[in-house]
């Protein structure tokens, strides 16, 4: 049987199933295999932050994602003994309210088993499913192909199947043996004095109340958390038991023996609990990669960098790494871009990750060993770790002729938060608009880019959709965005996909438009891929992207 593969994918965690959803939306053949022989069940990473929202808003994700997780509770520590009256309650990250620019202010609680089915029932939708109980057994590779070899079925049954595909992405977690075939080094530290025991547990009626996390003990020497599940799992808790005088082996053999040092540490014998869902030590990997691929094998997600839980960065951060790598891999697959393209996934996403190992490092730090002016210090995360600020200014492929360019290094450094002002390489704001649209993210897609011509000018706006009609079709779409002034009269040619009014004025805001023309180009994953004075500009953009 012929093998139509273009793009094989090997693990189904949230990396590669956003990997092979962005894939599938491209209309590349993607194929994505599992170890394991049925999903994953359990929490473990259950915070989704408000750039991923967005990115799931470009996929079609987010509204089936939003009906089923919920808002990150408060943590409620109780005093001793007794274990019942609050001594303090306070929110690990800061909520607040959506603007123009941001519709999603809040990070959200889903677990990940749950997650993870929803976005398999939508990579379904492109009639790709997940082959689980297939193994990768090895690879090799050359200018053209990979040469792949895979097992099926599982013991004692196994079949062995050999193919050749033209690019293999590895999501297959820390003991990833896609990177340990590449031979990349796995640089770092484990962190044995942080280990802690993880897991999922029934809780018996009534249980424990839903609207915050519950918090006994101390940090310098025995703690033990529960956090309750959302909708349809109200009856299970994930828990958390840590500090350096607990026997974590012992905890992690059973139930039982979590039981114990619940109630030994909260003195709460009167929640009771039923089965044991998953239970197991955790210690946290903090190590990285100095490049994400080789060739054409790719690597995402925690086979190319793992680290501390703490900030709730990792599933997010290893959506990013799919959703910048797709898009690139499906123009290239299309022989629409050079397989140099793919070199600028390595080079935009190693110092973002290397920052975020910093950030969550020194949470990890102040989490496990708090200081005594301030408990709470360490499981209070600030606004940076929703991600939003995020940015490839340094990028080679990204175009900015509105600012001088800084020294690379120095934005390298600043990966995590930008800097001032919109430029290119950040993140694209949203607002609001009138017309076919409501809202700028309407036009967001990750199987395109959007040219945005802020311009009331007929021939700024015709200069525009020249140099897109000149594209392979469906690269990028145009959107004029009229001043309320114009009241939409701007004459365009019979080339113009859309105008939008901007009447309040608040996406020339958002993008510091102060004179026309300005072009923003927003790449399909909602980077700003170029600003532009003209349409050369927009021209020499995509010259970086396709030649």
């Amino acid at each position: 049987m012929t093998n139509t593969t273009q793009v094989l994918v090997v693990g189904a965690g949230p990396s590669g199933l956003i990997t092979a959803l962005c894939l599938a939306q491209n209309g590349v053949n993607v194929r994505i295999i599992e170890k394991l022989a049925q999903p994953r069940v359990g929490q473990k990473g259950s915070g989704i932050q408000p750039r991923t929202l967005e990115l799931y808003k470009f996929l079609g994700l987010y509204d089936d994602i939003q009906k089923r997780a919920r808002l990150l509770q408060p943590v409620a520590h109780y005093k001793q003994p007794g274990g019942t009256e609050i001594a303090r309650e306070f929110n690990m990250i800061p909520t607040g309210e959506a603007t123009p620019d941001k519709p999603f202010p809040n990070a959200l609680q889903l677990g990940q088993s749950r997650h993870e089915e929803l976005i398999r029932t939508h990579l379904e939708h492109y009639g790709v499913k997940v082959e689980f109980g297939t193994d990768l057994l090895d690879f090799t590779q050359d200018e053209d192909k990979v040469h792949v070899r895979v097992s099926k079925g599982g013991e004692p049954n196994t079949a062995t199947e050999e193919f050749d595909v033209p690019f293999v992405v590895g999501a297959d977690g820390g003991g990833s043996k896609v990177r340990k075939t590449l031979g990349l080094r796995f640089e770092g530290e484990t962190r044995e004095l942080d280990k802690i025991v993880v897991g999922d547990i029934v809780v018996k009626p009534p249980g424990v109340s839903l609207d915050k996390w519950h918090s006994w003990g101390d940090p310098k020497s025995k703690l033990v958390m529960l956090r309750p599940c959302e909708a349809p799992d109200e009856d299970k808790v994930a828990l958390y038991v840590g500090g350096p005088d607990i026997d974590f082996d012992k905890v992690a053999s059973s139930g039982e023996e979590f039981v114990k040092v619940f109630y030994e540490i909260s003195g709460r014998t009167d929640i009771q609990f039923g089965e044991t869902l998953a239970l197991s030590t955790f210690r946290p990997n903090i190590r990285m990669v100095d490049k994400f691929g080789e060739g054409r094998v790719f690597i995402v997600g925690d086979a190319a960098h793992t680290h501390s839980p703490t900030g709730g960065q990792g599933l997010n951060s290893s959506v990013q790494d799919a959703a910048n790598l797709a898009w690139k891999l499906a123009l290239v697959v299309k022989n629409l871009a050079p397989l140099s393209l793919l070199q600028s996934y390595s080079s935009e996403r190693v110092p973002v990750i290397r920052d975020m190992l910093r950030r969550t490092t020194k949470l990890l730090n102040t989490t496990m060993r708090p200081g005594d002016k301030d408990p709470n210090e360490g499981w209070q995360r600030g606004g940076v770790l929703f991600q939003l600020g995020i940015n490839y200014r340094w990028s080679e492929i990204v175009l900015d002729e509105r600012r001088d360019r800084d020294d690379e290094d120095d934005e390298r450094e600043h990966a995590y938060v930008g800097g001032k002002g919109i430029c290119a390489g950040d993140r694209a704001p949203d607002a609001p608009v009138e017309g076919p649209v409501s809202r700028l993210f309407e036009l967001f897609k990750l199987t395109r880019h959007v040219a945005l011509v802020f311009s009331d000018a007929g021939e700024a706006i015709a200069e525009v959709e020249a140099v897109a009609s000149e594209l392979p079709q469906g690269l990028c779409a145009v959107a004029a965005v009229l001043p309320a002034s114009s009241n939409g009269s701007a004459s365009t040619s019979s080339l113009a996909a859309l105008r939008l009014l901007d009447v309040e004025g608040l996406a020339r805001r958002a993008y510091e438009v102060a004179g026309d023309p300005i072009i923003v180009v927003v790449r399909p994953d909602g980077v700003i891929g170029a600003i532009a004075k003209g349409a050369q500009g927009v021209y020499s953009y995509f010259q970086r992207i396709l030649a």
